[in-house]
């Protein structure tokens, strides 16, 4: 009688390890992997959210900061009030499930109200004119709307020829600023800090330039965004040392600043988003990179 076999059981080719292995994937092509990458078509949906609910958060501590006495004498309270009502608005956008256009649409007016009412010496940017500098004011705030915004999308869109269209546009609307801020540089009666400041804005527009690098690269155009939202705000931050006063109210240029770089960031963020709601489709098909179609030859 044979003895039973002591060999081991060999896997037949159909066991889950050998099918595993047998049966790959299709892979994909690079233009679909790169897809999103290249030429998103919401580009930034998740981290708008956030920037959202922190920039809520800076203006609900700004409008207590007014509270308890900081920013032009007259316009406290109602400053506060208005602070935390944008607050509200950009929470409430930020926690519910609105719509992409919509939530960059609403960011943009959220920024341009509390603009508007800073030109009327009302609201957290009150303090925006209360020296007289109009004309300023609104360069300023035109450059940190439109440029921040054509960076961020000439960094998203880097092999899309239009963004550098919108880039040179948003240099343009920034030349006004420019020409202002160099007249007060060459201001000899001027303060030293008022117009280093000065000169620090020019070096920051000029920075833009880099932008209209090849379309491999990004010329670091979002970094560039970044230190306009910043710097400035930062230079009138500086006015604090020059300008203040007992009629100015307790750290109105500082606070000021802080309500710039929180306008100056909704308003420029929901203009990009804005910008890519109407020109991503058309940036994705000029834009991505792939292997030609195949002539149907039957070649792999």
């Amino acid at each position: 009688m044979p003895e039973p076999s002591t060999a081991p059981l060999q896997r037949g080719p159909t066991s889950g390890i050998h099918r595993s292995v047998s049966d790959p994937k299709p892979p994909l092509l690079a233009s679909e992997v790169l897809r999103e990458e290249l030429a998103p078509l919401q580009p930034g949906r998740a981290s708008c959210r956030l920037w959202l609910a922190l920039v809520a958060l800076a203006l609900v501590a700004l409008g207590l900061a007014m509270r308890f006495g900081v920013g032009v004498p007259a316009d406290r309270v109602q400053a506060a009030t208005i602070a935390f009502s944008a607050a509200g608005a950009l929470a409430a956008v930020a926690g519910l499930p609105f719509p992409y256009s919509v939530r960059a649409a609403v960011a943009v007016l959220v920024g341009l109200v509390l603009m508007g009412l800073g030109l009327q010496s009302g609201g957290p940017l009150g303090g925006l004119t209360v020296d007289g500098s109009l004309a300023r004011g609104i360069a300023r705030l035109v450059t940190l709307t439109t440029l921040p915004a054509a960076l961020l999308f000439r960094a998203r869109y880097p092999a899309f020829g239009r963004a550098r269209a919108i880039l040179t546009v948003g240099l343009g609307l920034a030349l006004p600023f420019v020409v202002l801020e160099g007249l007060l540089i060459a201001d000899g009666t001027a303060p030293v800090v008022a117009r280093a400041g000065a000169g620090l804005s020019i070096a920051l527009v000029s920075l833009a330039l880099f932008g209209f690098m090849g379309k491999d690269t990004t010329g670091g155009a979002s970094l560039w965004a970044a230190l306009l939202l910043g710097g400035i705000p930062l230079e009138y931050g500086l006015r604090q040392f020059t300008l203040a006063d007992v009629t100015t109210g307790y750290l109105t240029y500082p606070a000021t600043a802080v309500g710039l770089i929180c306008a100056g960031i909704v308003a420029s963020m929901g203009l990009f988003q804005l910008l890519a709601t109407l020109l991503a489709p058309e940036a994705r098909r000029l834009s991505l990179v792939g292997p030609a179609p195949s002539s149907g030859n039957g070649s792999a």
